[in-house]
């Protein structure tokens, strides 16, 4: 495979295979600021944190099949570092054309065996299983990642049910896919990919109230906790309709050994 390829179909002989097609799924996208130090040492050579200092948080639901081209339903949360200059391009319909960082991944929870087998295997994403509740009283949504049963993630927002706005594009997402040498010796795959994803999103009112980590120490995600106080630049609460796609290689990090 040569750089910007498409690799073969990943999930070739499983229930599902890219691109995958979402429709309307209820998203809360929270930019937090968290530790710069933290932030540089979670990226793979090539990649450089964005000056922001943000991390891109996403918790959402697609409680229906027929909200998708070839899946069950599932809940996910992931965590991005917004990285620099590989901006996408997005419209709003109140601001006009904005640059979106790119966006590396660095946490990945789905209680979906589907994604899981899909992200893991063929896009390296650390993904491990957990489920996302949403509980909803009033203007007061609180959104919870919960891993072996115990919450590790809750956000609480105040939202709205006027739309404030429209954004569509496209998203730059990265990930490093590795895989071992069946010997143990070495890996067998190391390589940069690139997953650009179309959007077309509505966007309500909404305002960060609160983020609360609670990782075990071992699991090691408690360093991407936001900074205090808590700073978020960008909120996205709203339904995005969007697709997985195929990624294609940036970098090939075995080829560029000596």
């Amino acid at each position: 495979m040569t750089d910007h390829d498409f690799p073969a179909d990943p999930l070739e002989g499983t229930a599902v295979s890219p691109p995958q097609l979402i429709k309307n799924a209820r998203m809360l996208i929270v930019g937090y600021e968290a530790d710069p130090e933290v932030l540089a040492a979670a990226l793979p050579p090539g990649l450089e944190p964005h000056p922001n200092g943000l991390v891109q948080m996403n918790m959402y639901r697609v409680p229906s099949a027929e909200q998708t081209a070839h899946l069950d339903p599932y809940t996910l949360t992931y965590l991005t570092v917004e990285i620099a200059d590989h901006d996408s391009r997005a419209v709003s319909a109140a601001q006009g054309e904005l640059p979106i960082p790119g966006r590396f991944w660095v946490g990945y929870w789905t209680d979906s065996p589907q994604l899981q087998a899909y992200t893991r295997e063929s896009a390296g994403i650390p993904t491990r299983p957990g489920s996302c509740t949403w509980e909803e009283d009033g203007d007061e949504l609180v959104s919870t990642l919960s891993v072996d049963g115990e919450p590790v993630i809750e956000a609480e927002a105040s939202v709205g049910d006027d739309q404030i706005d429209t954004l569509t594009g496209h998203l730059h997402y990265y990930a490093h896919r590795q895989l071992p040498d069946p010997t143990g010796s070495r890996a067998q795959i190391s390589e940069l990919l690139e997953f650009p994803i179309p959007f077309v999103s509505e966007l309500y009112e909404a305002d960060v109230d609160r983020i609360d980590f609670d990782f075990p120490a071992e699991s090691g995600f408690q360093r991407f906790a936001p900074v205090d106080p808590l700073s978020t630049p960008s909120v996205l609460h709203g339904t995005v309709t969007f697709t997985y796609p195929q990624g294609r290689r940036l970098r090939d990090y075995l080829a560029e050994e000596p």
